[in-house]
């Protein structure tokens, strides 16, 4: 069992091989033996993912992705797979997606408009080297909920690069969502999601560097509602399979900010320190725990449940979280070494002191 940070790995990955053409490409990737395998292996997985994509036949493409031994043969698939769906040519279309996160708070459940702001987002970029480009992207009539882009078959999103027309015809039949602000707390990822020529590519995975204030601003701006509290947090613009990955990931990474911030305030009304414990939990969850320092001090425990997919960096969330604590002054963590049943409560700081693990913050003794 694989370990990060010392925290065990419980991810379900398979563990028997399977009789598949994609998986042996991919894992020549991962672990090549000289440049030139690499290069064939490349070539070989992307050739295989284009034509079963073409066909309409990708069975062997679902298989793999589902019997990927780890996460590095998965990445090496699904990235593959992401680079057969770029624009290779002038005739074929580039697609793109900008994630939205939006991290709410109302009363009662409040609508947000759903239109895309492309003139403003267009004006922020227009000093940047693609800001041509940008201008020519054919946008969405409204904002795509993550629902509807996870839901878009590989195979859809080829046959919908092949020209201009194709993909105009797949833009106009993509479901409407409302985008709603639920009563309460929420954190949800929204997609501006268009398409324009192959010259676009270079605007995607850009460092939004100084852009990234006023992109927020335009968003802010243009989401402002009555009623609700709103943050926005855009992300670059992406290829529509990595803006999933990275919005579905980010939208996480807040809705754990937002609880791990209200966690720690509410602790500290009632007792002079927080203790958090973080925990594997088999079936593939990472789980954080926040409660006071000492048992007589305790209180109703909260814990967030972390899912994780099989392309997470498991050291990049938890250090993530650690450096969030560091900043909220949390110093009491303990990291526990082992898994725990999905049937067991997740222990208390002062329960977890007596099991095995350590505190993240300061180096190891042995």
């Amino acid at each position: 069992m694989n370990t990060h940070h010392c925290l065990p790995d419980t991810r379900a990955f398979p563990t028997h091989q399977v009789k598949n053409e994609l998986l042996l490409h991919a894992a020549s990737l991962v672990t090549p033996t000289s440049k030139a395998q690499t290069t064939l292996a490349r070539e070989s997985l992307q050739t295989e993912i284009s034509r079963m994509l073409a066909q309409n036949h990708y069975t062997n493409l679902s298989v793999a992705l589902a019997m990927a031994a780890n996460s590095d043969i998965y990445n090496a698939l699904w990235n593959s797979m992401e680079t057969v769906l770029q624009a290779r040519n002038q005739t074929e279309v580039q697609w793109l997606a900008l994630p939205v996160i939006i991290v709410g708070g109302a009363k009662e459940n409040i609508s947000l408009p759903d239109s895309i702001p492309a003139e403003a987002i267009a004006e922020i970029f227009k000093n940047r080297p693609w800001s041509d480009e940008w201008n020519k992207i054919h946008w969405a009539s409204h904002l795509v909920s993550d629902t509807t882009l996870t839901h878009i078959k590989a195979s859809q999103w080829y046959a919908a690069k092949q020209n201009q027309q194709m993909a105009a015809d797949f833009l106009g039949q993509l479901p409407k969502t409302p985008l709603i602000v639920e009563s309460g707390q929420s954190v949800q990822v929204f997609y501006a999601l268009g398409f324009s020529g192959p010259d676009i590519q270079s605007a995607l995975n850009c460092n939004l560097a100084d852009n990234a204030l006023p992109l927020m601003q335009v968003w802010q701006t243009h989401l402002a509602t009555a009623g609700a509290t709103l943050f926005i947090n855009p992300l670059a613009p992406q290829s529509p399979l990595n803006a999933l990955r990275s919005g579905s990931a980010m939208r996480l990474r807040m809705a754990c900010d937002v609880f791990t911030t209200n966690a720690i305030r509410a602790i500290r009304l009632q007792s002079p320190r927080v203790g958090v414990v973080i925990a594997a939990q088999e079936g593939g969850n990472i789980l954080f725990g926040f409660n006071a320092t000492d048992s007589v001090f305790e209180l109703q425990p909260q814990i967030f449940r972390w899912p994780l997919t099989q392309a997470d960096n498991i050291d990049s969330i938890i250090q993530n979280f650690i450096d969030l604590l560091a900043e909220c002054n949390v110093e009491n963590i303990r990291l526990l070494h082992e898994p725990i049943s999905a049937q067991v409560q997740l222990p208390n700081y002062a329960q977890s002191i007596n099991m095995v693990g350590h505190n993240p913050l300061f180096p190891r003794s042995h």
